[in-house]
């Protein structure tokens, strides 16, 4: 297989700044969708300016345009870079030397006798050894005379980079206002009939689906039978008979507001059926949580009249009065209940259980958060304060007299000491006469 090159140069004759595009050179063979056979188009410039600037120099031959392209591994090929060739031809003075050689007759002579003495077989080969030696003599340069400037034709080249700029071509290129505005619009028609095409595809899905499942649970589910009556299975059942049908017929090529209308209609049937069944559990647990709140609600009334006794007793006097009514609320319900049949709309729901025991927990927490109050410091009067200074400096000299009293005892106590001392060395000799 024959390698693929990797370099490619090409020379062209110009003096003006140029565009380069490379082009396939068989358009029939492109895969279709592909609108132009240029693959790649640039600009170079700079050539016009060099062009000016040596076009009163001696050219020797026209100027060119030397481009330089490489392909990558990928089998793409670009224009690396560009440059642009100059050749002028121009007279140059070069200084020549004028030598004289003077021959040295003595250094001849010698030379040749030496040639003779030394060669005995041949004479051809003495007169040629002579004359080496007297091509080899050396030049003497002080012989040089003067010199002389000469003028030579000279070839010069320069080469002058060349600025490449890509340009964009084909899917790429930069559109007019008239082409952006109608590509625009062209798109957002497309977004717009891929959204109706997803609204559509998704309802009728939703409306499939729900077809299966109320079918399923009228079969399946027990409950269903406990909160509805024949009569009324037997035609939710033929309703969405009828509509799953149409689905498959006349409703292939429905838009997203029928499929819309279709649903409506069942659900109008079976979202009471199944707000009935799931009542049917969740109103008994709502009632059960609710009775067991206000229980512990009587606890807590209990508790601030001893922890707290600073609520005031207004605000807990409307706690237990909205307690009551709750209470009394949800006995009243409870009793219709049980006299209205299970297949009929229910008196109350678990969510208006939920919403009176919320705004009374919200209440009790309003109460519960009352802070406690302050205690009050009373004010001392104009009379208390001289009374009060007078029992300060009694008390404050009420020390110094013991202290005085103190300090006045013990010259007394010391007397003593000496007392003692003194009758006990007049007993010290008695005893040391026994001795």
């Amino acid at each position: 297989m024959k390698k693929m090159p990797i370099k490619m140069f090409r020379s062209i004759r110009h003096t003006k700044d140029f565009d380069v595009s490379l082009n396939y050179d068989k358009a029939y063979e492109l895969p279709p969708g592909i609108p132009s056979h240029k693959f790649a188009e640039y600009s170079v410039s700079g050539l016009t300016d060099a062009s000016e600037k040596y076009a009163h120099r001696n050219l020797s031959a026209p100027i060119k345009a030397n481009l330089h392209f490489s392909l990558s591994r990928s089998g793409i090929i670009a224009l690396d870079r560009a440059e642009a060739v100059i050749e002028i031809t121009e007279w140059v003075e070069v200084p020549k030397k004028i030598l004289t050689l003077e021959s040295n007759i003595t250094n001849q002579n010698s030379s040749f006798e030496v040639g003779l003495a030394n060669s005995t077989t041949d004479s051809n080969e003495n007169l040629s050894s002579g004359s080496d030696n007297n091509s080899s003599t050396p030049i003497d340069e002080g012989n040089v005379q003067e010199i002389i400037a000469e003028n030579v034709l000279k070839k010069r080249t320069f080469r002058v980079p060349l600025k490449v700029v890509e340009k964009t071509t084909g899917a790429g290129t930069i559109l007019s206002k008239e082409l952006y505005s109608e590509a625009k619009n062209r798109l957002e028609a497309l977004d717009k009939k891929d959204a109706e095409r997803r609204k559509t595809a998704e309802l009728k899905n939703n409306l499939e689906s729900y077809i299966y499942s109320m079918k399923e649970k009228l079969e399946e589910s027990t409950g269903i039978l406990t909160v509805s009556t024949e009569q009324e299975r037997e035609s939710f059942a033929q309703k969405l008979s009828e509509v799953q049908d149409w689905l498959y017929m006349d409703g292939e090529d429905a838009q997203a507001n029928e499929f819309k209308e279709r649903l409506g209609q069942l659900k109008a049937i079976g979202d009471p059926i199944l707000f009935r069944l799931s009542e049917l559990k969740a109103r008994p647990a709502a009632c059960e949580n609710a009775r067991l709140y206000l229980d512990e609600l009587q606890k807590i009334v209990n508790k601030w009249e001893t922890n707290k006794p600073w609520l005031p007793k207004k605000r807990v006097d409307e706690v237990v009065s909205q307690a009551e009514k709750v209470k009394a609320w949800l006995e009243e319900k409870e009793n219709l209940q049980k006299n209205t049949p299970v297949y009929s709309s229910p008196v109350f729901t678990s969510e208006q259980v939920y919403e009176k025991v919320l705004d009374l927990q919200d209440k009790v927490s309003s109460v519960n958060r009352i802070p406690k109050p302050k205690p009050k410091v009373e004010k001392k009067t104009a009379e208390e304060e001289p009374a009060s200074k007078g029992k300060t400096t009694s008390s404050e000299s009420a020390p110094n007299e013991g202290e005085y009293t103190e300090t006045s005892q013990e010259p007394k106590a010391r007397e003593g000491d000496h007392s003692a001392s003194a009758n006990s060395s007049d007993l010290d000799p008695e005893s040391h006469d026994e001795l």
